[in-house]
């Protein structure tokens, strides 16, 4: 069953309602979807140089790395976010979706507005 009533705190899920779960989600994928943006940004510097550069090249390689490791995290965060708040809403979970099984989404720290109490 769909759940529309968007605004009821969640048992188990201390003060936070089904509209707060669907914004963790969304953000969590904005996150996600900014580590191509910076990946991008990164090339299209290195490529802007008047000549290359190994030392920028190098720096670049290994900033591209730190990044490719924050987007694993990202993908995994993003799909618990969006995993929970599908369960909640009842709504089906996309197959791709469904592979990652990652952490739930209480595994990640949202600071002090998740009470997990009553779970």
């Amino acid at each position: 069953m769909i759940r529309i009533d968007s605004s009821t705190p969640l048992i188990g899920y201390g003060s936070l309602t089904l509209d707060d779960l669907a914004l963790r989600a969304d953000q969590a994928y904005a996150d996600h979807i900014a580590t191509y943006d910076a990946t991008d940004v990164l090339h299209r510097a290195l490529a802007a140089l008047p000549e290359y550069d190994q030392e920028a090249a190098e720096l670049v390689d290994e900033a591209i790395t730190f990044i490719h490791r924050y987007r694993e995290k990202t993908r995994h965060e993003w799909a618990a976010t969006y995993r929970t708040w599908a369960a909640v809403a009842g709504i089906e979970i996309p197959p791709d979706l469904q592979e990652d099984l990652g952490p739930d989404i209480r595994d990640y720290d949202h600071g002090d507005d998740y009470d997990d109490s009553e779970a």
